[in-house]
Order: C-alpha cells, then sequence, then structure tokens
C-alpha cells in the first residue's frame, strides 16, 4: 500500500477482487507508511478506519534495496511469486485474471491499479467493505440528513498539495474554477433545486471563489483524524457528483447510493493529456473540458 486513502482504496480493491477470483486469501503491506520517502505529500494509512479486516494489513520492516532487487529478478525466474508490476496507474491488464499456478506461487502486485473494470463485479462488497467502522460524528450525521433530504450534489475541490508542492503541481495540477463552473450550469440545467456540498482541503479558496448565489453547504472538517473516512461516506449519499482529478472523490461517486444522479469528471486527470482514463472513468460520467 502507498498513497492517501483513494489510493489505498484502489489497492485493496484489486487484491480483494482477484482473492476472490482465485478463491486465495491476499494480505497488504503497510510497511510504506512505517518511513516516508523525502518529497512525498504526508500519508497517514486510513484502511483501518474502514469496515475491512484489520488482519490483512501486514506492518512489517519497509523494502531494503535487496529485497527491491530480488522482486526485480524473481520478475524473470519460472518460480517463487509471481511479481505483476503496474506500467501505468489508469490501465487494465486483463491477464492478470488469467495467470496460471497461484495455487502454488504468491502473486505481488507493485502499482496503484486506478481501473474501475478490476473489481467492477464486486461492487456491493466493496460498499460493505468500505463504510466507516464507527459511528458518524453528530456534525457529519447532520449534514448527511440534509444531504439525503435534498437534490444534493457533492463538490470536491482539491487543492491543497496540488498548489503548495512543486512535485504534485507539475504531475497533477490543480482544476480549473472553469471545470466547476461549467458543471454547475450543467447540473442547474437539469435540476433547479440543486444543493451544492463542497468538499474541499481549502475552504476559504472554496468560499471566495464559487458563485454567491447557489444553494450551497461547505463541509468543515471537524475530526481531524478521521475526516476523510466521514466525507467520504457524505460524498456517498450525494444524488450527484462533480469530482476533482482525485481518487478520493472519486469513490465518493463510484461507491454512491443512488445510480440516478449525474458524475461530472475532469477529462484531464494528470497534466499528461495524452492518458487514456477510459478504464478510470465509466462511460456513463460526464467528462468536462478541464
Amino acid at each position: 500500500l502507498q498513497g492517501g486513502l483513494g489510493n489505498q482504496m484502489f489497492q485493496y480493491a484489486i487484491a480483494r477482487a482477484l482473492s476472490k477470483h482465485y478463491q486465495v486469501d491476499f494480505a497488504l503491506d503497510c510497511s510504506w507508511y512505517n518511513a516516508l520517502e523525502e518529497g512525498v505529500t504526508p500519508r497517514k494509512l486510513d484502511l483501518p478506519l474502514l469496515n475491512i479486516d484489520q488482519a490483512l494489513l501486514m506492518k512489517g520492516e519497509k523494502l531494503t534495496s535487496s529485497k527491491k532487487l530480488k522482486f526485480a529478478l524473481q520478475h524473470f525466474l519460472p518460480f517463487g511469486p509471481i511479481i505483476q508490476r503496474q506500467s501505468s496507474a489508469f490501465d487494465f491488464n486483463q491477464e492478470i485474471f488469467h495467470l496460471k499456478n497461484l495455487n502454488r506461487r504468491d502473486l505481488y502486485l507493485f502499482g496503484y491499479w486506478q481501473s474501475f473494470k478490476y473489481f467492477d463485479s464486486i461492487k456491493s462488497i466493496l460498499q460493505s467493505d468500505f463504510a466507516i467502522r464507527s459511528p458518524i460524528s453528530d456534525h457529519y450525521k447532520k449534514s448527511q440528513e440534509e444531504i439525503q433530504a435534498t437534490e444534493s450534489v457533492m463538490m470536491h475541490i482539491r487543492r491543497g498539495d496540488y498548489v503548495r508542492s512543486q512535485s504534485a503541481a507539475s504531475f497533477h495540477g490543480a482544476l480549473d474554477l472553469s471545470y466547476y463552473l461549467t458543471a454547475i450550469k450543467s447540473i442547474l440545467s437539469t435540476h433547479k433545486n440543486a444543493h451544492f456540498y463542497v468538499f474541499s482541503d481549502d475552504i476559504e479558496w472554496a468560499k471566495s471563489a464559487l458563485p454567491k448565489n447557489l444553494k450551497i453547504t461547505f463541509i468543515d472538517n471537524l475530526i481531524a483524524e478521521e475526516s476523510a473516512v466521514h466525507e467520504l461516506q457524505l460524498m456517498t449519499y450525494c444524488k450527484h457528483h462533480i469530482i476533482a482529478n482525485s481518487s478520493f472523490s472519486w469513490w465518493g461517486a463510484w461507491l454512491r447510493k443512488d445510480d440516478g444522479g449525474n458524475i461530472y469528471a475532469p477529462n484531464r486527470w494528470i497534466n499528461d493529456r495524452s492518458l487514456n482514463l477510459s478504464s478510470l472513468l465509466p462511460k456513463n460520467w460526464t467528462k468536462l473540458e478541464a
């Protein structure tokens, strides 16, 4: 495992799907979180806050250079564990479901595996696994009740390291305000009573940038340690979704309780616009210029 909550969920999801497909056990190596590499956005392991089997989490020592070399060499050997490294985070490799001898060899996965095609068949299982483990707080519970009672639209604005970190800004890049304005206009054209619920790591920017004439609620982070999983839960209750180029809000939309709403996604996920995003963004999601 590596990365924030959304990335952790993608990696859990493919492991869960392959475990069910091959009828074998699986485990999650959490050693990346023991000592984050220099220049990497600080992250913490959030999966234990979700309704998953805690016994799956292996908190061993971080991979050493010698172990990494061993894994690299193992890729070319016909015995021992099978090593699968993802060439692109957004590609779908059908061959991973047709590996041989997994009853006698272990399979190690390295990568982010950000394609819904790996785990679309176990969506109901993941909706249960990714439910919040502890009761939702009174503050978030009030927001959830309001979301369920309105023509709710989740809007996620990701800035944070996409703006402050030079490496994250050059690789990912925050979305322009125009993307959100286009999505808002589209929603209001068919749902005049839409109520927008804004989730962001930069709420003050969102308050100053977004139109003032909307029915709008800004979700404040009240529980620092668990805010991500609580807000993810709220996202899934919204009827419509305007996501950022973020795996966090991707999951908020994909795990939604109501399948009848609209989902808007940016046609640019990272600054490399040449990438094919058809395995990341389902066909029924509306892609907007970003």
